[in-house]
């Protein structure tokens, strides 16, 4: 499953988001600091679709996509780098305050979230400038004696240049062989990173202050403005209650329903669906993954053994009236093991070991 690390600086509603989006109720306070170890929730993504699959297969079990969900402490001066929970995420999710309140006094960072974002993306490429610096000059030592080293310290070499001029790895065009370099160092400016306005609860449609943030960020990173403490209050009910109130605020599907497909956006990542009277089941894989690939997500010996994949889209299956129906119907279509796997596709493997 996806990792994403939530980060902010203090007071910003971090911890707020993270409850309204896993139903936890980790504690929050009116002061700085409050979270001094990360925690760990499950973000499950709503999908009616899936949802009427699964009735129509009679499955005992059904399972959302979803995002490991780590809340980190607050960001302090110089502190990014030590903010991991063991393992670095997948990508970030960042937090931004836009707006006063009087039981949560903002600290110095205040409630501009274009210059929290412009400061959380400084300290990122500083923390990561800070470490390819010092890789730099051991592997620029390296490379003199080994010309096989020489591409990868020239990209260490370019990656401090862009860093020190404050702008964020991702920022730039990497091949794939200096990905893997970087990826030793894990550098945060490297991750995919969502950016959230934690806007006050009578502004919660997309705004000035998304706008102000996008101005800020790099264009692949998505903005979305979440009301945190409506979010929060929400995700205590059942829900049938969270649609009709989603509905009456015109919150439209609601904050795990959006952050999550910011979060397929950032990672440019699709959903896929596999069908049987056992589970009904979403995963999760990359733009342009090959069927076998994905196949492997489901199980190693489906990769190992793949001989063809069953393909139809998830309305055409709901629309005949489950999947043997849209296989009798000429709905099932077969496709090899090269073939690119689309958003919203249903998935039977045949294999052989």
């Amino acid at each position: 499953m996806t990792s994403a690390g939530l980060l902010g600086f203090p007071n910003v509603g971090k911890t707020t988001l993270f409850n309204a989006l896993t139903g936890l109720e980790a504690f929050t306070a009116p002061h700085p600091y409050t979270t001094t170890q990360p925690r760990i929730g499950t973000v499950r993504m709503p999908d009616r679709a899936l949802d009427r699959l699964a009735a129509l297969e009679g499955s005992r079990k059904v399972t959302h996509a979803g995002l490991d969900l780590v809340d980190l402490p607050a960001v302090r001066p110089g502190s990014i780098r030590g903010l991991g929970a063991g393992r670095e995420p997948d990508l970030l999710l960042a937090v931004l305050r836009a707006h006063d309140s009087d039981a949560v006094p903002a600290d110095e960072h205040g409630t501009d979230p274009a210059g929290q974002a412009d400061d959380l993306l400084v300290e990122m490429a500083l923390s990561d400038f800070e470490m390819f610096e010092r890789r730099n000059e051991r592997l620029t030592k390296e490379a003199a004696a080994d010309p096989h080293l020489r591409p990868v310290a020239e990209a260490v070499t370019r990656a401090a240049e862009r860093l020190g001029e404050g702008v964020p790895l991702r920022q730039s065009d990497w091949s794939d062989i200096e990905v893997r370099a970087f990826r030793d160092m894990a550098p945060l400016s490297l991750l995919p990173c969502v950016w959230v306005v934690n806007v006050a609860e009578d502004d919660v449609e997309e705004g000035m202050a998304a706008a102000q943030v996008r101005e800020v960020v790099p264009g692949t990173d998505p903005v979305l403005a979440v009301s945190a403490l409506i979010e929060e209050e929400v995700a205590g009910l059942d829900a049938s209650q969270r649609a009709e109130v989603y509905e009456g605020l015109g919150l439209g599907e609601g904050a795990p329903t959006r952050v999550l497909r910011a979060v397929q956006e950032a990672m440019r990542s699709v959903t896929f669906y596999t069908v049987n009277r056992r589970e009904s089941r979403a995963w999760t894989v990359p733009e342009g993954t090959p069927a076998r690939e994905a196949a492997g997500k489901i199980h190693s010996d489906m990769e190992r053994g793949f001989i063809r994949a069953e393909v139809a889209t998830i309305r055409e299956v709901i629309g005949c009236g489950g999947w043997a129906k849209a296989r009798a119907g000429s709905a099932v279509r077969v496709e090899g093991g090269d073939y690119q796997v689309r958003d919203g596709d249903v998935m039977m493997v045949r294999f052989s070991v």
